[in-house]
């Protein structure tokens, strides 16, 4: 049966799944048996279906209802088949589902998977950033854990009139330019979690300006904690949300004095983080009319973003199984 419409393909791709389905199930079945056919020229079909799915349920349609599975994933079914669903977040029972549900549950999705959502946060901040790899450091350091962050960034400071730009420049080299350091986690449960993963955050941030603990999946119940951290030892903190613009940073790090000895130590043991040090003393040394190709060459170094738009958002999202929170649909 062919379909005028992608809402129509959906419920009808949905009356293959008696037990219910996710939603890259629900646009496979839809390829498979050609029950409608996409636009060659677009781009990402499979995030346009997960979008209809979360909208046709978000608009009342009563035909269709949806469940949460595995932390914050949707399983879609028609309404006709509500009598099959054991609406338990737990769904092993589901026999069309198990096999799914378990690889999710298996592989799920690597902290690094979380790198290009941070990124895209912080350039919408300003700042460009660049994931220093632990594999990359000399194998005699130990506790490197401990040592260096997951994400480096830098921010220049600059005025709208290029005097006053300038000037400051010229009289405060140091102050033109930020160092930032960012300890990234997938999940925080518990406070024993939160402590040994701030005090991480504390040890591997010393070197920078400001340093950051960004949290994927953090409890509500660990905010008051997470203040009084934030304010003995002037780590910051971040939300971080599927959608990266729409992060949240809960409290901004204080700044401190950087620390040459740790910077020493690190562009011995690293060289990427060596070469994003020397990127940023050519931006701060560079005389005005070379400025803006020493700024590229920082920003070519530094991690690429590969989003352009929400579609490819949630497209990344889906492919590396990371998931979204209701309000963003993914």
């Amino acid at each position: 049966m062919k379909a005028k419409t992608i809402k129509e393909a959906i419920l009808i791709s949905l009356e293959d799944f008696p037990n219910g389905a996710l939603a890259r199930d629900v646009f496979q079945n839809i390829l498979n048996k050609k029950i409608f056919e996409f636009n060659k020229e677009a781009k990402t079909p499979d995030a346009t279906v997960h979008a209809q799915l979360g909208m046709m349920v978000k608009k009342g349609d009563n035909r269709i209802k949806r469940f949460k599975i595995n932390n914050k994933l949707y399983c879609y079914y028609l309404t006709k088949f509500s009598a099959n669903i054991n609406n338990d977040e737990n769904v092993e029972g589901l026999s069309i589902l198990t096999n799914n549900v378990k690889k999710i549950k298996k592989d799920g999705f690597h902290e690094r998977d979380l790198h290009p959502l941070l990124c895209a946060y912080l350039s919408s901040l300003g700042i460009s950033a660049k994931t220093i790899y632990h594999e990359e450091s000399s194998k005699k350091e130990e506790h490197q854990k401990w040592l260096h962050p997951d994400i480096v960034g830098t921010k220049i400071v600059e005025f709208d009139n290029k005097v006053c730009n300038s000037f400051f420049s010229t009289m405060n080299k140091e102050e033109s330019i930020r160092l930032y350091s960012y300890e990234l986690k997938k999940e925080i449960t518990n406070d024993y979690d939160l402590k040994r993963c701030f005090f991480q955050a504390v040890s591997n941030s010393s070197w920078a300006n400001y340093g950051y603990l960004v949290v994927f999946d953090i409890k509500e119940t660990l905010r008051d904690e997470i203040e009084r951290l934030s304010n003995s030892f002037g780590i910051g903190f971040i939300q971080l949300k599927a959608n990266p613009y729409e992060s949240q940073t809960w409290f901004p790090a204080k700044q401190k004095s950087l620390d040459f000895k740790t910077i020493d130590r690190l562009c011995k043991i690293n060289k990427p983080y060596e070469e994003f040090i020397k990127l940023v003393v050519n931006v701060v040394n560079a005389n005005k009319d070379f400025i803006q190709a020493v700024k590229n060459e920082l920003q070519g170094f530094c991690d690429k973003l590969p989003f352009k738009d929400d579609k490819s958002i949630i497209k990344y999202c889906t492919e590396h199984n990371i998931p979204c929170s209701e309000e963003n649909e993914c």
